[in-house]
Order: C-alpha cells, then sequence, then structure tokens
C-alpha cells in the first residue's frame, strides 16, 4: 500500500517525536509523501485578563466575551502552540524534499481534531506514539487509543523502541 499523506499528531512528547521519526523515515524513501504535523488543542474558555497575551487555559464563560475577541484570543494560542512545535521539531524535518504541514487546530476533543484532520486533508495513514503528554490507559494512551479506535484509515502506533540497560551494555 503506498501512503501520500500522513497525519503526525504531536503534542511534544517523546513519543510524538519517535512516531515524526517514523514518517520521516517512510517519507524519504517517496518524495510524494505529504506530512501533517499537527497539535490540537482545546481552547473553549478564555483568560480572564482577555488580553492576547493571556493564557488561554485559564477561564472566562466564552458567552461573556466578544466573538471577534474570541477569535483573536484562540488564534494567537494556535500561533504559539505552532512555534512550540516548530521548536520540538528542531532540525528533525530538515533537507527533507517532501512537503510539511506543521499546523495546531482547535477542536471539541483531541480524538475529534484528529479525525477531523484526516478527513478534512484526504490523510490516508495515521503514525501517532503510543503515549502521549496526557493521562494514560493501560499501555497505550486515551488519545491513542481513542483515535485507534474511531478512525476511518490505517494507524499505525509508534512505540518507543526499547532502551539499554547499563546491564545490557557489560
Amino acid at each position: 500500500m503506498r501512503f501520500s499523506n500522513i497525519l503526525v499528531p504531536f503534542d511534544k512528547s517523546e513519543h510524538a517525536v519517535h512516531a515524526l521519526e517514523m514518517a520521516r523515515g517512510l517519507a524519504e524513501e517517496d518524495p510524494g509523501i505529504c506530512i501533517h504535523v499537527v497539535d490540537v488543542l482545546y481552547v473553549s474558555e478564555l483568560p480572564p485578563s482577555l488580553g492576547l497575551d493571556a493564557n488561554p487555559y485559564e477561564s472566562v464563560p466564552p458567552l461573556a466575551v466578544d466573538p471577534d475577541l474570541y477569535c483573536k484570543l484562540v488564534d494567537a494560542a494556535l500561533a504559539r502552540e505552532k512555534e512550540d512545535m516548530s521548536k520540538t521539531i528542531g532540525t528533525l524535518l530538515d533537507n527533507l524534499p517532501n512537503p510539511v504541514q506543521i499546523i495546531a487546530v482547535n477542536a471539541a476533543s483531541i480524538v475529534d481534531g484528529i479525525n477531523d484532520y484526516a478527513h478534512d486533508h484526504s490523510c490516508d495513514l495515521i503514525i501517532m506514539g503510543s503515549r502521549g503528554l496526557g493521562l494514560l490507559r493501560g499501555m497505550l494512551g486515551s488519545v491513542s487509543y481513542g483515535v485507534l479506535r474511531s478512525s476511518e484509515i490505517p494507524v499505525l502506533i509508534a512505540k518507543e523502541p526499547h532502551k539499554k540497560k547499563e546491564s545490557d551494555n557489560k
């Protein structure tokens, strides 16, 4: 099976970086593969100061705020997140001839955001870490588990490579 649009959900965790490394490996074999690196934020509440530099995770009910200001706050939060993603990715995608999209999106849930992005951008494979920065559900992260169960396209769970113990080096 040939993939052309690979989605890598990216929460800046080590597991997400490992998933991105796997996607890069696939993309290096075919310059026609586009990699979509996406972080999904749930920004439904607004900061009390209502300033664009405020923390979007502190709460003020959205109904009490001007809709235009709300959009500006969400856009500012997404722009900050994209900048943070780029810093975490660093040089990992440098010198890759493939098209790469790095984006942060707002969604009602992270799982829905991943699936909606995949559908809207005709992604044909999702490569994601087994655990991210959120809570865990057994051995698989709750987001990984949710995407695995609900996705209409193949999902590759990139488990962290086995780390050698000091005793293995002797």
